[in-house]
C-alpha cells in the first residue's frame, strides 16, 4: 500500500502519520479464513477526529488518515481471503456537523473515488464496488464518482467492498419498506410472502442479494463507554457477532484486526439451536 494521495501541503506531522499509517499496514499477517464460517466483514470508522486531536492536530485530518486504513484493510481482507467488507464512514446524523468538517470530507471522498488508482486497484482485483446509504443527499461529484464506480465493477464477483455514506438503519429500513409497498401495491408480493418468508426483506435493503456481516468491528469505543451499535444494519446484523476496540479508527493496526477476527472465529455460533 502506498499512500498515493499525500499532499506536499500538509504539515509535516501529518505526512509523517501518513508515513507510519503506509508502514504499519504494509507488514499484514499471513493469515486465511474460512470462507464456510467468515465471507463479510463490517468496520465501523469510529475515532478519526480523536485520533487527529490527540496528536495536537487538525480534527479532520484524521479523516484523511482513515482513508489509507480503509485501503489498508481492503489489502488484508484479499489476503486473508475475506470475500465481502463493508465500510461506515458517514452517517445520516453525520450532515450536522459544522460546515468545514462536512466540506473537508465531501471533498476527500471526491478525490479518493475519482483517483484513476482507485479505478485501477478495484479493476485489476474484480472488486465489486457499492455505495450503500441515499444518494440524494451528497454533493454531485461524489454521487458522480461513485456511480461509475458502481457502474466500471458492476460485473465483478471476486471481491465485494461497500461505503455506507449518508447512511442510517432506520434510514435504510424506512427506504426498504417503501420498496415492499410499492411491491405489494403492483402484486409482486403479498402480505402472506412476509409473515411466512420474513427473509425477503433483505432483498429490499441496500445490501441486497449479499450475506450479511458474520462480524461488525466497531473501533474507537473507550472502556468507560456502553457498547452500541448506532443503528448500523439493524435487519442484516441480527445474527452478526460484534467486537468493540479501544483503537481509533486511524490507529488500527493489522494485527489488532486479526485479534479480533481470530477472537470471533473461535466462539462458536449456536444460531438459536
Amino acid at each position: 500500500m502506498a499512500t498515493e494521495l499525500v499532499d506536499k501541503s500538509l504539515s509535516p506531522k501529518v505526512q509523517e502519520w501518513l508515513k507510519q499509517v503506509d508502514s504499519t499496514w504494509e507488514a499484514i499477517p499471513d493469515f486465511r479464513v474460512d470462507r464456510q464460517y467468515f465471507s463479510h466483514l463490517a468496520v465501523i470508522c469510529d475515532g478519526n477526529r480523536r485520533g487527529s486531536k490527540s496528536r495536537g492536530l487538525d480534527a479532520w485530518m484524521g479523516h484523511r488518515v482513515g482513508v489509507e486504513v480503509i485501503k489498508g484493510i481492503m489489502e488484508a481482507g484479499r489476503q486473508w481471503g475475506i470475500k465481502h467488507l463493508t465500510f461506515w464512514t458517514w452517517s445520516t446524523e453525520n450532515w450536522k456537523r459544522e460546515s468545514e468538517q462536512v466540506d473537508f470530507v465531501m471533498n476527500l471522498a471526491t478525490r479518493y473515488l475519482q483517483d484513476e488508482r482507485t479505478m485501477q486497484e478495484l479493476v485489476e482485483n474484480q472488486v465489486k464496488f457499492t455505495h450503500i446509504g441515499r444518494k440524494d443527499r451528497i454533493p454531485f461529484k461524489v454521487k458522480e464518482s461513485i456511480d461509475k464506480l458502481e457502474s466500471r465493477t458492476s460485473g465483478f464477483d471476486r471481491w465485494y467492498v461497500n461505503l455506507a455514506l449518508d447512511y442510517g438503519g432506520l434510514d435504510e429500513a424506512a427506504r426498504g419498506i417503501a420498496k415492499i409497498l410499492e411491491w405489494v401495491k403492483v402484486g409482486k408480493l403479498s402480505k402472506i410472502d412476509l409473515i411466512t418468508n420474513p427473509g425477503v426483506i433483505l432483498g429490499f435493503l441496500d445490501t441486497t442479494s449479499q450475506p450479511a456481516p458474520d462480524l461488525v468491528i466497531r473501533t474507537g469505543m473507550t472502556e468507560d463507554e456502553i457498547p452500541r451499535t448506532s443503528g448500523f444494519m439493524p435487519l442484516q446484523t441480527v445474527y452478526s457477532g460484534w467486537k468493540f476496540t479501544s483503537e481509533l479508527f486511524p490507529d488500527l493496526t493489522p494485527e489488532v484486526l486479526l485479534e479480533n477476527i481470530k477472537d470471533f472465529l473461535s466462539y462458536q455460533r449456536r444460531m438459536g439451536k
